[in-house]
């Protein structure tokens, strides 16, 4: 990972990033985040030397700036596919309870039908005697 001669400068840099990265920076804030600029003050370094003598180091603090990014978006993207699989079950019970509706509603209307047609009999023929039921 490390070569035999490093320079004390990288050495400082990688050191600084460790220490952001596991919450125990010694000069910058702890909520502080993952940055060039961070990393420059932990290591006492110019944001200048580690963009052009830490190249492989600026990779792995830009995949830190972006890994917390990542991982929001790939939250937000599982809660909406759970939303979309919620949505598309309410869609097709909604369908169901209207083709259930329809149903009802054309039963309803035969038996109202039915029913004004046995009142008509009813007032045509006088010695019917309607019960009252209480």
């Amino acid at each position: 990972m490390t070569s035999q001669k490093e320079k004390p400068t990288h050495k400082s840099v990688r050191l600084a990033i460790v220490r952001i990265e596991k919450g125990r920076p010694n000069i910058v804030s702890k909520d502080r985040k993952m940055s060039v600029k961070a990393v420059a003050e932990e290591a006492g370094v110019s944001r200048a030397l580690i963009h052009r003598d830490c190249p492989d180091l600026l990779e792995r603090i830009k995949g830190g700036v972006n890994k917390g990014i990542r991982q929001q978006r790939d939250a937000k993207q599982v809660e909406l596919n759970e939303y979309k699989d919620r949505n598309r079950e309410l869609r097709a019970e909604v369908a169901e309870l209207k083709a259930i509706l329809a149903k009802v509603q054309s039963q309803n209307a035969t038996l109202i039908r039915k029913n004004m047609a046995l009142s008509n009999v009813h007032a045509e023929n006088g010695n019917v005697t309607q019960l009252i039921y209480s």
